[in-house]
């Protein structure tokens, strides 16, 4: 395990944006429907950072996620994943509905009723 250390919470979104990016960009070489890239994503504040820099990557057309599954790392047992508080719903409005994954690929299959 490398440990990197950065000055600022700015930084660090960066650097983990950055890795997290190359890895998809390199997977997607051969991009196929039968080939997807798996990315675990954790909830709450601190990965927000990340998830704002993969937008604006996507955005900049320097990255898709036409060919990334995922799932989360987190969700509270027994809410309903419409409810605003289920992780479902928070990475929806927090990253989801700003790139071009397919919501199937989310481990969501459809976008929250919220």
């Amino acid at each position: 395990m490398k440990l990197i250390i950065e000055e600022s919470s700015e930084k660090v979104a960066e650097f983990a944006a950055g890795y997290v990016a190359k890895k998809i960009i390199e997977h997607h070489r051969n991009p196929s429907n039968q080939k997807y890239f798996v990315l675990g994503l954790p909830t709450g504040s601190t990965p927000l950072g990340m998830y704002r820099k993969l937008i604006e990557y996507y955005q900049q057309g320097r990255l898709s996620f036409k060919y990334v599954k995922t799932f989360n790392m987190d969700e509270y047992v027994g809410l309903e994943r419409d409810h605003p508080e289920s992780y479902h719903s928070f990475m929806f409005h927090n990253f989801f509905k700003h790139i071009d994954i397919d919501p199937k690929n989310t481990g969501m299959g459809s976008v929250p009723k919220i």
